[in-house]
């Protein structure tokens, strides 16, 4: 079967668009790919808890998280770490009153300076552990975490 030339300047223009959209999809992927927080190792979302999973071993920059909690509703971050590691733990309160407690074995907190809201130093002193920052409000609350390892 033979296709005239308008339709094969039809199927050119066709698969030149495609390949276009092809191209866009993958560098969007790309660059979303790129602005993900290589840090959290694992994310998982319940009807009632979240819960993340943080390695600063391979990226050491700070995280920054801005979620809500209410009512029943709580988020916990897990955070792997060794001995002698540092973290700064910043909790600012968006809307209403956040609760935060941070829990772990192997580890020395101690009170920050911030001026802002719930502050924390996290010193590791056991040779690994995986410590928890538990945020939780009633009725609601609108918040900003930062974990900065120092």
């Amino acid at each position: 079967m033979h296709m005239s030339e308008s339709t094969q300047a039809a199927s050119g223009r066709l698969s030149w668009r495609g390949f276009l959209l092809l191209t866009t999809l993958l560098l969007s992927l790309a660059v979303l790919a790129g602005c993900a927080q290589s840090q959290v190792r694992y994310r998982q979302e319940r009807v009632s808890r979240d819960y993340t999973y943080i390695d600063f071993t391979q990226d050491t920059r700070p995280l920054t998280f801005v979620s809500e909690v209410g009512g029943e509703h709580m988020s916990y971050y897990k955070v792997l770490a060794f001995e002698g590691d540092r973290f700064r733990v910043t909790v600012t309160d968006l809307e209403g009153k956040t609760s935060s407690v941070i829990t772990g074995d192997g580890v020395e907190i101690r009170e920050g300076t911030s001026m802002n809201g719930f502050q924390r130093i996290v010193e590791v002193q056991e040779l690994e552990t995986l410590f928890s920052i538990e945020l939780d409000a009633h009725p609601y609350a609108r918040y900003r975490l930062g974990i900065e390892k120092i």
